[in-house]
């Protein structure tokens, strides 16, 4: 596996390693961001407050139909990483056709029940009418689409597995000028092309996200991860005990995200009792603002997982934990100095994504309020992707997802009061009831999200320090490996 682009994160400098890794995985998530700002732009230009109000209410809801889609590719990543750290091109590519096809059945899975449940989903949103149709519009595209989307995320974890991040930032900024130009064509109209509005949106996002898929694949085939793909073709048909290994480690990575995305939306739901205006400002702070620090974390946790899972692979169990701890450490403080300038600055920064004076009120209370947590989300976020890496997501899943629930509670006790909790929570999950009035503000749901931040940082922390995110069994060779068996 010579190829120059791919990282062996097993020998050399750790610390040069994970920043030859994570560097441009920040520079993509920080693109990914973009996705998000060319929605809010173009759509704002329409001058249509109930789409942007809708752009806010789906992002909880592509959370979690990304975290769905992410099952089979989470699991591969770790497979491939630890089978790259063995040196083992057969089995890399063994592993990525299954993922391959496997995921390419379980995306149409996914679409058909999210198309199948989408007007109880708006119907659950708490919006207004003229947003629900939105949700419906945007959300019916993207459902439509998850094959690309899926087809994405194995190419794109494929290289990062090998430590290759570049070919995955300069298929992102194809995908981004590709997007904006459709956004610009689709979302405004031009010339005989009449405005589709939010609708164009979708549609320029799932066709940019299928771009990094496609041309990723494309360059696979070619030899960009030293692998050939070629075989017979029972060499591509699902085999179930790899799709076993890669759903045991990736179904409790969903089942984390799919718990966050569920609670944004019950959050999102909340803040509909302040108004449009306080949901369309909780999606600006979060996907227009936030996400500047996110991606410091994405790609210090990208990191991670090249660098646990490589050295597992090759059985340098020791050197996979240092790996983990300094990738949390560069993380917390990358994103605490993001953090700093939050605090400085979150009005200012907030205009970037949104001009509608209320909303804008909103946004910036909540970016003053999160920039005080940021190194503690860089520290989760980094500690997750070694916890990926090692195999560990059932640890992933009972930190993050139980933490997440408890914004819940939390933010229904500041935002309804003490008295009104119970029957605030019954009323945002389930659905009964009614809303109790409103005793606190908005603050209630940044605080909620910014202290629990810091628990997640904490235990996950403490997990570590027990020592068992690594074990002798995680090196050994899996059933179809080409390596020997130890004794």
């Amino acid at each position: 596996m010579a190829n120059s682009r791919n990282v062996d994160a097993t020998r050399g400098s750790l610390l040069g390693k994970s920043i030859h890794i994570a560097w441009p995985a920040v520079l993509q998530a920080l693109l990914v961001n973009f996705y998000a700002f060319n929605d809010y732009f173009f759509v704002g230009l329409l001058g249509d407050r109930a789409a942007t109000a809708a752009l806010s209410a789906c992002f909880a809801l592509l959370v979690i139909n990304y975290t769905l889609l992410r099952v089979i590719p989470t699991g591969a990543t770790t497979l491939i990483s630890r089978a790259f750290g063995r040196g083992e091109s057969s089995r890399v590519a063994d592993v990525l056709r299954q993922a391959l096809t496997s995921e390419g059945v379980w995306s149409l899975v996914v679409g058909a029940v999210g198309l199948a449940i989408l007007p109880w989903l708006v119907t659950i949103s708490n919006v207004t009418p003229a947003v629900g149709a939105r949700i419906d519009a945007y959300l019916t595209v993207v459902y439509l689409a998850s094959p690309f989307f899926a087809t994405m995320l194995v190419v794109i974890g494929a290289f990062r597995a090998c430590g290759n991040t570049r070919i995955p930032l300069m298929l992102e900024i194809g995908s981004l000028v590709l997007n904006a130009l459709l956004n610009g064509v689709l979302v405004l109209g031009v010339g005989p092309i009449p405005s589709m509005g939010i609708t164009g949106a979708a549609i320029a996002t799932a066709a940019s996200r299928g771009l990094p898929g496609v041309v990723g694949l494309w360059l696979i085939w070619r030899g960009h991860l030293d692998i050939d793909l070629t075989a017979a073709a029972d060499g591509w048909w699902p085999r179930w005990d790899d799709i076993r290994q890669m759903f045991r480690i990736g179904i409790f990575q969903s089942v984390s995200g799919f718990v966050y995305g569920s609670v944004f939306f019950i959050l999102n739901r909340m803040a509909g009792e302040l108004g449009p205006a306080a949901q369309g400002g909780l999606g600006a702070g979060v996907r227009g603002i936030e996400w500047i620090a996110y991606a410091f974390g994405d790609g210090f946790s990208t990191a991670s997982i090249a660098v646990v899972g490589q050295n597992i692979g090759a059985g340098k169990l020791d050197r996979a934990v240092k790996g983990a701890w300094l990738n949390a450490g560069l993380s917390a403080l990358c994103c605490q100095t993001v953090g700093l300038a939050f605090l400085i600055a979150p009005r200012a920064l907030s205009t970037i994504v949104t001009d509608d004076p209320a909303t804008l009120a909103y946004a910036a209370e909540y970016v003053g309020t999160i920039g005080w947590v940021m190194w503690a989300i860089g520290l989760e976020m980094a500690l997750h992707g070694a916890m990926v890496g090692a195999g560990r997501t059932h640890v992933t899943m009972l930190v993050a997802g139980g933490l997440n629930l408890i914004r819940l509670p939390a933010a229904a006790a500041l935002l309804f009061g003490l008295d009104g909790t119970l029957q605030g929570i019954e009323w945002a999950v389930v659905g009964t009831a009614s809303a109790p009035a409103v005793a606190g503000g908005f603050y209630a749901i940044a605080w909620a999200i910014g202290g629990t931040g810091i628990l997640k940082a904490s235990l996950m922390s403490g997990y570590m320090a027990t020592g068992r995110m690594v074990d002798r069994q995680d090196a050994q060779p899996d059933a179809h490996s080409t390596a020997p068996q130890a004794e």
